[in-house]
């Protein structure tokens, strides 16, 4: 595995990872607005809009909360399969 995904391995990985609800990409969603890279840190930072997806319906939140947990689970353990990743951390912006 290379040691950091280049900017067409991040595109791969979008669109790769799936909402379990809708089926779609994360990538076709455009729940991803960043990803960064700290190298001292060697953590992958990735901006996620889970916001504008979150219900109005306080009952139906913890179910949000774990498709939102299902889609950072499966990023994290795409951009760990790369050597100089020890880290991902996500930002709900």
């Amino acid at each position: 595995m290379d040691k950091l995904p280049s900017k067409e391995d991040i595109i791969k990985i979008l669109k790769s990872v799936k909402d379990p609800e809708s089926e779609m990409s994360v990538f076709e969603l455009g729940l991803v607005k960043n990803v960064d890279y700290l190298q001292e840190k060697r953590t992958i930072v990735v901006r996620c809009d889970f916001l504008r997806r979150n219900p109005s319906c306080v009952g139906c939140l913890p179910i949000a909360w774990l498709i939102q947990k299902k889609i950072t689970d499966d990023l994290s353990k795409k951009f760990l399969e790369y050597d100089d990743v020890d880290n991902v951390e996500f930002q709900i912006i």
